[in-house]
């Protein structure tokens, strides 16, 4: 699933590329949009601005008007120039304006909200840690406190109630940089070791809007090179970079979501 840099650096490239620019055309082809009747709704208006929250995608309208995205598990957004001819395969949404086409393939949520409705869900978030406003130390030590001491560290972290934004790429690689083992309850983690935690899951993020691409953990110097830009993340049985033990690999939480941990290096 993509994760909050995804969202954050569309949000970059899309609100670059369209506000304040009025719409030329807007397509639909997905048959499961034809009941919000999207192109005609937006017909005559323009991008105001592009947003993100968490893994969530924020285009706001002139017309106070909002549409929603969430990208799913293998949901994207692609910008090209005005004259692309778009691949139809997959296509949910085209946004054309006189310079450039913002087209969504993929993702299960897209909805187009009037003036003054809330979008669902946002609310119930906790802070995003690429929010410039938001200090992600703090946040995630703040959402780990409120929440069932008995929880496991490494189910918690995705759980966007209490960080907007982490996947399971910076959960298992958070993690391992800041020596905390997956499957201790959150109550067991010292304060300060949430707030490390927070500030490291904020720079990979924060590395992978830079990077625009893959997330690659940053290898601190003097650490041996290694393929891939990743510490445990999909390296089970492999060995560890840091001391050589395999690294081990299991579902976790109620979604079942995959687990990278050293049992050597995360206690």
């Amino acid at each position: 699933m993509p994760e909050g840099q995804v969202s954050h650096g569309n949000a970059r490239r899309l609100g670059a590329a369209m506000a304040g620019r009025p719409l030329v055309a807007v397509e639909a082809p997905e048959p499961r949009l034809a009941p919000q009747r999207i192109p005609e709704r937006l017909e005559g208006d323009a991008v105001a601005a592009v947003e993100a929250v968490g893994k969530h995608h924020l285009i706001r309208l002139a017309s106070g008007r909002t549409l929603h995205s969430h990208l799913g598990m293998g949901g994207r957004w692609l910008l090209r120039p005005a004259g692309t001819a778009l691949r139809r395969s997959g296509l949910w949404l085209a946004l054309r304006n006189e310079a450039h086409v913002a087209a969504q393939y993929g993702g299960p949520r897209l909805r187009l909200y009037e003036p003054g409705v809330a979008v669902p869900g946002l609310a119930a978030l906790g802070p995003d840690l690429l929010d410039p406003g938001v200090s992600p130390g703090r946040a995630m030590a703040a959402g780990l406190a409120a929440i069932d001491p008995q929880r496991e560290i490494g189910e918690a972290l995705v759980d966007q109630r209490v960080a907007a934004g982490v996947g399971n790429v910076v959960k298992s690689e958070a993690l391992f940089l800041c020596g905390l083992d997956p499957w201790r309850a959150v109550g067991t983690i010292d304060p300060a070791d949430a707030t490390t935690l927070g500030e490291t899951a904020a720079r990979i993020l924060a590395d992978g809007v830079r990077a625009g691409g893959p997330l690659v953990t940053r290898r601190p110097p003097g650490a041996p090179p290694w393929r891939g830009g990743r510490w445990v993340y999909r390296r089970a049985g492999r060995p560890c970079l840091r001391c050589g033990t395999p690294v081990r690999s299991r579902g976790q939480g109620d979604a079942n979501r995959t687990t990278y941990w050293c049992p050597a290096c995360q206690r």
